[in-house]
Parts: structure tokens; C-alpha cells; sequence
């Protein structure tokens, strides 16, 4: 695997180092006890990496599969048709939110941003349809998502790839709304 990519910013010229997904981010880091009420994310709530549908519920009436209690800049990873990409970047804030086990949920040091990039792309997503068990619904757990290589850039690094990646899908989402709405 050649460890640079062919595009790059020439401030920058280090090697990226290989990694396993789990060596980099946290997957289903350890939750502490489920608030009284919260909003629930379940596998029909994103699509395309937006939350479009938030169920505000109590404890004592959540699903049995509502154990992911999120924080900021957290990513949620669709476990079942990962093909799909219907994956969050959660950058909600001052509400709780507690979402299904049918996500992974990745927690990182690195920038957060440049992950969330990186499980979008088609060698990370063709890596992990190849891990993945079923036909109707294919899926993979978490322990198998975290072995999925992935090359990682210096902080720096990442944050300028994040910024230009986030710059470009902020335009191309007013542009394909702009599109919709004329």
C-alpha cells in the first residue's frame, strides 16, 4: 500500500502511517447509565448523513438496542448495509442523545472530521463489505470494523484535508438544495 496519497498540500510530505481503525478512534467507547429522557437515533433516522428524524423518549419505554450515549464530534456508523453510508457526524450539543447498537460508535483523537471522510470512501466501505456477514442485509461488528486499515496523516494533516473536504460538501449540499428547490 503506498502510504501518500497523489494529491496533496505541499506544505505537507511525510509518509501516513498504517493503522487499524480501533488504533485510531474508540469504538462503542464504554457508556455511563442512560438519562431519563433523551432523543433516540435508530437506523432509520440518518440518511446521507443527516439526522432527519429524532424521537424524544423516556428511559423505562427506550428499546432494548438504545445503548450508544453520544457526545460531540462523535460519528455514528451504520453496522447493517454499510454500503448505504447512511453515517452521522454528531455536533449536537446541551441535549442527550442515546443511539441504536445497529451504529458503531466512534470516538477519536484524531480530527474528527478527516475520520468521518475516511469511512466514506469506497476502498474504506469495500474493506468492510468484505468482512461483512449476510446477504439481504449485510453487516459487520464492531470488533471486525476496528481491523479495517486505514492511512492517517499527521493532526495538521488532517485538519487541512478536513477543512477543504468539509468546504466542499457544505457547497455541494447548497448547491444540490438549490437544485431541488428551482
Amino acid at each position: 500500500m503506498i502510504n501518500v496519497p497523489e494529491l496533496r498540500f505541499e506544505e505537507f510530505n511525510k509518509k501516513w502511517d498504517e493503522k487499524n481503525l480501533n488504533e485510531v478512534t474508540c469504538i462503542n467507547p464504554v457508556n455511563s447509565q442512560l438519562p431519563e429522557i433523551f432523543f433516540y437515533i435508530d437506523l432509520e433516522s440518518v440518511e446521507n448523513g443527516i439526522l432527519n428524524k429524532k424521537i424524544k423518549i423516556s428511559k423505562k419505554n427506550a428499546p432494548s438496542r438504545a445503548k450508544r450515549i453520544l457526545k460531540e464530534n462523535d460519528i455514528l456508523y451504520q453496522m447493517v448495509r454499510p454500503y448505504q453510508k447512511n453515517n452521522l457526524f454528531f455536533n449536537y450539543k446541551n441535549e442527550n442523545y442515546v443511539a441504536s447498537t445497529g451504529y458503531a460508535q466512534i470516538r477519536t483523537k484524531q480530527n474528527p472530521y478527516f475520520i468521518f471522510q475516511i469511512i466514506h470512501t469506497s476502498k474504506f466501505v469495500n474493506n468492510v463489505l468484505k468482512m461483512c456477514t449476510g446477504t439481504s442485509y449485510p453487516a459487520i461488528n464492531s470488533s471486525d470494523l476496528g481491523k479495517i486499515k486505514v492511512i492517517i496523516p499527521s493532526i495538521n494533516e488532517q485538519e487541512k484535508i478536513a477543512i477543504f473536504l468539509s468546504n466542499i460538501s457544505i457547497k455541494n449540499f447548497f448547491k444540490n438544495r438549490e437544485n431541488l428547490l428551482t
